[in-house]
């Protein structure tokens, strides 16, 4: 018996789950995700899926969608509550995602990192182009076609034209300016965490390859 396996849950199923969360940071991401969902887009099965163990456990959420058109999965939100931390779960959970998405013939994958959450992707191999209008780190990417564990290698072996694929003017239009944009206490955050990244910040190789294409 698998140890463990996905669940979709539904708009009703969700808030019953999270109501079970006892820590209130957890509680209050949970529940702006909820909030961010119902604004943005619809309840259906590959709205919400949960990670649960054999004793149907709840243990790590993630919101995602895979267009009609198979282009893209794009990641929303992926959290796992306090006490579950730590246990390798978002990984586990991701892991399973993309395993659907390669079955399923998706093309890419994108998503947009907070600052906090930016050493889970890095340490995975996750790359950046930019910031997105709001200041997060905006990740858009092929799909790896042998799994999430070889997103590394991926990128490390491609060169960039093909990381950008046939994406280059919708990746620099999400991005073009953006930096210039950020506050005094955004641009603290933004200059570290770009040290933190190195040349998984790839903003610059984005932009003399636009420079190249429109010669």
């Amino acid at each position: 018996m698998p140890k463990y396996h996905l669940k979709h849950l539904s708009r009703d199923a969700y808030i019953a789950s999270i109501s079970t969360i006892s820590d209130s940071k957890s509680l209050r991401f949970a529940n702006m995700s909820l909030d961010w969902w119902d604004k943005h887009c619809n309840w259906h099965s590959e709205g919400c899926v949960v990670l649960c163990d054999t004793e149907n456990i709840h243990l790590c959420y993630m919101f995602f969608q895979m267009d009609r058109y198979r282009m893209y999965l794009t990641i929303h939100n992926i959290f796992t509550p306090l006490a579950m931390r730590r246990k390798g779960h978002a990984y586990t959970l991701l892991n399973e995602i993309f395993d659907i998405a390669i079955e399923k013939n998706v093309k890419r994958f994108k998503l947009s990192s907070i600052s906090k959450s930016l050493d889970f992707y890095l340490a995975l191999g996750f790359v950046y182009w930019g910031v997105n209008s709001v200041g997060d780190y905006y990740c858009d990417l092929p799909m790896p076609q042998k799994g999430l564990s070889t997103l590394n290698a991926m990128v490390t072996e491609a060169d960039t034209a093909k990381l950008l694929g046939k994406n280059i003017n919708k990746i620099y239009d999400k991005i073009n300016g953006n930096s210039l944009k950020l506050n005094e206490k955004q641009l603290i955050t933004y200059e570290n965490d770009k040290i933190k990244m190195g040349t998984q910040y790839m903003l610059n190789l984005l932009i003399k390859k636009k420079l190249q294409t429109t010669k």
